[in-house]
């Protein structure tokens, strides 16, 4: 899955600063989300790092600095600049791990599952709250688990997200302690390679809104031409494990701006989503 110019905002979620020599590229470090642009606006909205004073304003080219700026997850407003790939799999001095370098014995199930935690420890980073991260250039953390939780106001823009196996918002189907606070906002994403539950694994309490649905690409053989009605699909698929969609939510949502239809989404994500394309 490859998400591309990713900006989850909500009970948190990204951005960064160009160097003052880029003076004519539009500085997105201190944008903040605007008052009515998802969920993730609700309540106090999110204006994640644009408070940062200069000391805790950060450039990164690899794991070392990357994990030196979150600093465990730290709550002091800060923006952190990823310039181009960083490798989360590596060590302290920039080297590529491998198998080798988790092995913690032999072939069986527990040898296996104590070298997989020890490398999930490595690639995963802490993102803290009224933290914005964002992309200079085509920057491409690559491997890296960035995990926002038990935090609040956060902005991630302008990456491309490889080798991540999965974006999750919530914890499990069946998750009740989410209820009331995965608020997020996904702006003009690009998902490759996405299959089941890897991006939503749980949205307890939320809605969705749905404008255009119109499945498909203008780019491919169906012409972005084949209307489906999504809840009658969702309801024909359905196993009885969920509850069937209804065209009524009982309520009209109101923290959005203009919605695009399928075939306008689609070509504007083609022309603008990817690391190094905001401008």
């Amino acid at each position: 899955m490859s998400p591309r110019h990713l900006v989850p905002a909500a009970a948190g979620v990204g951005l960064f600063r160009l160097p003052a020599h880029a003076d004519t590229a539009r500085d997105i470090s201190r944008d903040v989300l605007a008052a009515d642009d998802g969920w993730a606006a609700y309540g106090t909205g999110i204006t994640a790092g644009a408070a940062a004073d200069d000391a805790h304003v950060y450039t990164v080219t690899d794991r070392t600095g990357l994990v030196r700026a979150l600093d465990g997850g730290s709550d002091t407003p800060e923006i952190i600049t990823i310039a181009g790939t960083i490798d989360a799999d590596t060590d302290d001095s920039g080297r590529r791990l491998d198998c080798a370098d988790y092995a913690t014995g032999g072939y069986r199930l527990k040898d296996s599952l104590a070298s997989a935690a020890r490398q999930a420890e490595r690639v995963r980073f802490t993102v803290g709250s009224h933290t914005t991260i964002v992309g200079l250039g085509r920057a491409v953390p690559k491997g890296a688990s960035l995990q926002v939780r038990n935090a609040d106001d956060v902005i991630v823009r302008n990456l491309g997200l490889r080798d991540a196996y999965a974006m999750l918002i919530g914890d499990s189907d069946t998750a009740t302690g989410d209820r009331g606070r995965l608020r997020v906002t996904l702006h003009h994403d690009q998902f490759e390679s996405v299959v089941q539950a890897d991006l939503v694994k749980s949205w307890n309490g939320g809605a969705p809104h749905a404008s255009g649905t119109l499945w498909g690409s203008s780019r491919t053989k169906s012409g972005g031409r084949c209307p489906v009605d999504l809840p009658a699909l969702h309801n024909d698929y359905n196993s009885g494990s969920e509850r069937d969609l209804t065209a009524d939510a009982g309520r009209a949502p109101v923290l959005h701006g203009g919605i695009d239809s399928a075939a306008p989404a689609d070509r504007a994500v083609a022309r603008g989503a990817g690391a190094g394309r905001i401008r």
